[in-house]
């Protein structure tokens, strides 16, 4: 093959990339790839979803375990409240701390589990689905505050420990959006929705409860194992299906 069916073929594959907007041509007249102008959770550059400029696009914060500590038990596990924020693990207005404590049930324990700051003054403990059977414990699929006859648990730190009657809890897949978002999405407080997932392991996660409050991110927020699930990093955005 030549030159000149080489780029003939060169000039075919860039023309069908930019009439799908995977390139852009910049005001000098280059060819540029395309990547989404907005940041993400550590605000480094996003790659541009497939979905293609859908306003029903919202970016992932992945979750995992986590002990939500409100001001006091935070003194009694570690003499203070000021802890060091850890910046692989936050995103958006979920500031999680590099500061560990150990989640203990009747069966047994689990650590290294990191620490958050309870935004309503309360403490609970958020778990993946499988720590029921690792704990003894039977805690329920509630959204993040809703703790009202859910088991208690026992968290211990180096410093002390702390007896939760209630609180343990595997959380709700969610969408936290603002009211002006919200409204602009067509989204009512309480809905049901689904989120699609592009790539190779992609799917579609059922049941995502719309959170609707003043100064929310606009972050779907799903567990480590259900982004191991479909292969979703901190970079992926997912589409909203009502």
């Amino acid at each position: 093959m030549n030159k000149a069916e080489l780029d003939k073929i060169t000039e075919g594959i860039l023309s069908i990339l930019k009439r799908d907007g995977f390139i852009s041509e910049s005001k000098s007249g280059s060819t540029q790839a395309e990547t989404g102008s907005e940041k993400g959770p550590a605000e480094a550059a996003v790659p541009r979803s497939p979905f293609k400029r859908d306003p029903m696009l919202v970016p992932v914060a992945i979750t995992g375990r986590r002990a939500v500590l409100c001001e006091k038990d935070m003194r009694s596990l570690f003499g203070n409240t000021d802890l060091h924020r850890d910046e692989r693990l936050s995103a958006g207005r979920m500031v999680v701390y590099q500061e560990t404590v150990n989640v203990c049930g009747p069966d047994g324990d689990i650590t290294d589990v990191h620490v958050c700051a309870s935004e309503d003054n309360e403490s609970q403990v958020e778990l993946l689905s499988g720590d029921n059977l690792i704990l003894g414990i039977n805690a329920p699929l509630r959204l993040t505050g809703d703790i009202e006859n859910s088991p208690g648990i026992r968290i211990a730190s180096t410093s002390g420990s702390i007896e939760l009657k209630e609180g343990a809890i595997i959380p709700i897949r969610k969408v936290e959006i603002s009211p002006e978002k919200a409204e602009k999405l067509g989204l009512s407080k309480g809905q049901i929705v689904s989120v699609e997932v592009s790539g190779s392991r992609g799917g579609v996660f059922t049941n995502v409860a719309v959170i609707i409050k003043d100064g929310a991110d606009g972050f779907c927020h799903l567990d480590e194992n259900e982004a191991n699930a479909m292969c979703i990093s901190r970079a992926t955005w997912v589409k909203i299906i009502k």
